[in-house]
């Protein structure tokens, strides 16, 4: 069980800064050794402290194994909330909202990704990851269903077929899309483009709509964010 650290002060105390450095480390090391290869010492050493102050955080490593997943998920749980806010009612702005979240190198760089798949690929971890991650993931498909059937409403579905089954469609191909993105994005790392991955995705947002004017055709702009955060 993960220990309480007692007389914490101020809104980012010492002792929260190295539980977080412990995290981005161990987010690091669960992406070059795998759930199995991690151990207390590989974090200890990857973020420049002792052993002991990892265990004096994190009483056994299946602790501090899902707490890197916790985190992981918080960051992007973080980004979705914020995103849906910022785009207020507008169903295409919340969509591209997402889309942009999911591309955030700062939620999904190639080590928060591999944390994510590990405990998904890995079989003794799959109940723990759909424990702990389960509700998020239904959370961001409810979110593109919602906003897909919003879309069809607005640019007047087909009739013949059911709105509810097209939107569910949609967010499922959508989703996977994304899901093939994060997958290139693992694979390719610092050469993975971000830039040309938010495009390959608005492009398939244009494709099922094409009188929305956010998607239509464009130069990215220069603020798109291309690579990878250290």
């Amino acid at each position: 069980m993960e220990q309480t650290i007692p007389n914490r002060t101020g809104p980012e105390s010492r002792t929260d800064k190295r539980r977080a450095a412990i995290l981005e480390a161990a987010t690091e090391v669960i992406a070059r050794e795998g759930l199995s290869g991690t151990t207390m010492e590989r974090v200890a050493g990857r973020a420049g402290i002792s052993p002991g102050t990892v265990t004096f955080h994190f009483a056994r490593k299946e602790a501090l194994l899902l707490a890197t997943l916790d985190h992981v998920v918080a960051l992007f749980e973080a980004g979705r909330l914020a995103a849906l806010e910022a785009a207020g009612d507008d169903p295409a702005r919340a969509l591209d909202a997402l889309l942009a979240t999911s591309l955030d190198p700062k939620r999904s760089n190639p080590g928060q990704i591999a944390v994510w798949t590990a405990f998904w690929g890995e079989a003794k971890a799959r109940k723990l990851y759909m424990q702990r991650v389960g509700a998020a993931d239904r959370a961001f498909h409810e979110d593109l269903v919602r906003l897909f059937e919003a879309l069809l409403d607005r640019n007047g579905g087909d009739d013949d077929a059911p709105s509810d089954l097209r939107a569910e469609a949609l967010a499922r191909g959508f989703g996977g899309l994304i899901d093939g993105l994060w997958q290139d994005a693992l694979e390719q790392g610092r050469r993975f483009d971000r830039t040309q991955a938010g495009a390959v995705a608005r492009a398939y947002l244009n494709a099922v709509f094409p009188d929305e004017p956010l998607w239509q055709p464009r130069a990215e702009t220069a603020s798109t964010t291309k690579g990878d955060a250290a």
